[in-house]
């Protein structure tokens, strides 16, 4: 019997489109959503027809399961991650040209080579397949049919899987729609807290400065010159964090920046007479490419920003000492002596989770902390590569 013939009508499969469009307009999981879609269009046909969605993967390399609720389990395990390629069975192969691909007896057809054992063993001898795309021509993944005989679509069963599979594209576009918001308003929160963290921050270091300015000023001019020194310093710190930022980002772009001017320009507000000591030592041929050197000063001005509240930079007796090598990694150790107060592990707050992203997420490195009694060492590990 002709597929056609086995559906109730084409205003019922409308009618199920539109219930299924209904759901998609008020949400609900993906999977779900095209588990519904497929037993819609499976239903008429008694069993003789087996649906199975496939989407792309992120990286767009290869095509991993969506929903296939009537084929058997280890079928739908055995493709699963099936390469976008031509000769990759019916779907890998129209994922890649993204146009239909149908295949009406698998087991002579060269596009089912690598696949056409499994698919036998669990009695599937025909398989017509549809790109899905999305409104901008993307490829989105794959409907497939398959049946247990093989078999030759004509064109009324083509016009029925061709707007299934617009509905399915519907589906997954709004999917991915609402995976994009909700990621957006994830990087709009963390912008939030990372703002408030600033602003705090920067309270915190104007009140670290003035003290120490205070403490060394045997006069008003003295201590005004002390203070304009300290925030010019901190301002051209501030343009290594943000590079975006500056009044011409251009002329930095593709120029690697020794890690000795990064850790300098950073430390450089804390430099002063009377101050804590600081020891900046390590290779002067280490370099940040352009693409890093946000990270790696958003790394030290952290570092910098709680030793100054609380830490070796905060007491005149404290000693600060930055040293680093490298071989196929950046080693760098921050070590801490004479804090005024050292910040124990559970006090860690938002800038200690910032250095731990920056280091294990942007560099794929590594940081570990050292709790000594009056002071801390901080260790970093970075791929070179990385650098």
């Amino acid at each position: 019997m002709e597929f056609v013939n086995l559906m109730s009508g084409f205003s019922d499969l409308v009618i199920a489109e539109r219930e299924i469009l209904t759901r998609v307009a008020i949400g609900g999981p993906l999977q779900d959503v095209l588990r519904d879609i497929i037993l819609t269009v499976e239903k008429p046909t008694n069993g003789e027809m087996l649906a199975s969605v496939l989407l792309v993967s992120d990286d767009g390399q290869r095509l991993i399961e969506g929903a296939a609720p009537s084929l058997p389990p280890e079928y739908n395990a055995a493709v699963n991650g099936i390469p976008v390629a031509i000769g990759v069975g019916s779907c890998g192969t129209a994922a890649f040209k993204a146009q239909p691909v149908i295949v009406t007896d698998i087991e002579t057809d060269p596009l089912w080579a690598d696949y056409r054992d499994v698919a036998i063993r669990h009695g599937l001898r025909a398989c017509w397949s549809m790109p899905i795309l999305a409104s901008d021509g993307k490829v989105l993944g794959t409907f497939a049919n398959y049946y247990h005989e093989a078999k030759e679509p004509n064109a009324r069963d083509l016009e029925i899987i061709s707007m299934v599979t617009r509905t399915t594209a519907i589906a997954i576009e709004r999917h991915r729609n609402e995976q994009a918001k909700a990621k957006a308003e994830e990087v709009r929160l963390l912008l939030l807290r990372e703002l408030n963290h600033r602003v705090k921050n920067i309270f915190a270091l104007m009140d670290s400065l003035l003290h120490m300015s205070a403490k060394q000023a045997t006069n008003v001019d003295d201590y005004a010159r002390a203070v304009r020194g300290r925030l010019s310093a901190l301002g051209r710190a501030h343009e290594l964090v943000q590079p975006g930022v500056m009044e011409n980002p251009e002329a930095a772009e593709g120029v690697d920046i020794p890690l000795s001017h990064v850790i300098e320009e950073i430390l450089s507000p804390y430099a002063r007479d009377g101050s804590a000591t600081i020891r900046v030592t390590g290779p002067a041929d280490t370099k940040v490419s352009a693409r890093s050197i946000t990270s790696m000063a958003l790394i030290l001005h952290e570092l910098a920003t709680n030793a100054a509240k609380y830490g070796a930079l905060a007491s005149s007796e404290g000693v600060l000492t930055v040293e680093w090598t490298e071989d196929t990694a950046l080693h760098l150790n921050w070590s801490e002596r004479g804090s005024a107060s050292v910040p124990l592990p559970e006090r860690t707050g938002f800038g200690s989770r910032l250095i731990s992203t920056s280091v294990k997420g942007h560099f794929g490195g590594s940081i570990d902390y050292e709790w000594q009694e009056n002071g801390v060492d901080v260790r970093l590990s970075i791929p070179s590569g990385a650098l």
